[in-house]
């Protein structure tokens, strides 16, 4: 299956031009389309992405369409993990409910809100473990301004870590001795959210994946 995937540069070039793409697996010429094909998922389009957030578009091959098999079962709800010792794919239902996520993401949007406000104690209040204990007022994560431009759930990790885990990206100013570049202006990290009895809670800030 993941020969049938390897396609050329060129023959990917071809088929922005035609529609339509030609490789060869194992000595045998396969013709597919390409291009052009919108899925719904309940009425919804969705637009399929790999584990990096890069488009693949899907492929059509003697009537059957092949779609990303990542991008179909988180859009079901599942989570996907490869193992690649076994080359095993696992499909799983999800750890969290989309209710859950929700309330999660709106934690953290809430967190730099109160940071936008200078409100360190409230932002203390919507933290716990060591989180809960540092002092906003020198900063998070680096960041000693920082508004929140995306915030994007990981079902995947988030049912390893047992926990909700989020790529949040932030338009910023660095703190004084962070390590960043002093005139940077953006960044992204990975927010962790822990579900405490019946609360959501940032529960760690960590670099990418």
């Amino acid at each position: 299956m993941k020969k049938r995937f390897r396609i050329p540069i060129i023959c990917l070039i071809c088929c922005l031009l035609l529609g339509t793409i030609a490789f060869a697996v194992n000595g045998r010429k396969i013709t597919a389309t390409y291009g052009g094909i919108t899925i719904y998922l309940n009425g919804q389009k969705q637009v399929a992405t790999d584990v990096n957030g890069k488009v693949v578009e899907p492929l059509i091959y003697q009537g059957t369409t092949y779609v990303p098999i990542r991008a179909v079962s988180e859009w079901l709800g599942k989570t996907v993990t490869w193992q690649g010792s076994t080359s095993s794919i696992f499909i799983n239902d999800s750890v969290f409910s989309d209710n859950e996520v929700a309330a999660a993401e709106n934690v953290i949007s809430e967190f730099f809100t109160l940071f936008g406000d200078k409100q360190y104690q409230k932002m203390a209040a919507l933290c716990t473990g060591d989180a809960a204990g540092f002092d906003y007022s020198s900063g998070v994560f680096g960041m000693k301004e920082a508004k929140l431009k995306s915030c994007t759930y990981n079902g995947d990790y988030s049912a390893r870590e047992k926990k909700l885990v989020f790529e949040c990206s932030f338009a910023m100013k660095p703190a004084a001795n962070s390590v960043y570049d002093p005139n940077q202006t953006n960044t992204t990290c990975l927010i962790y959210v822990k579900k405490v009895g019946s609360q959501f809670l940032i529960d760690e800030f960590a670099s990418g994946f």
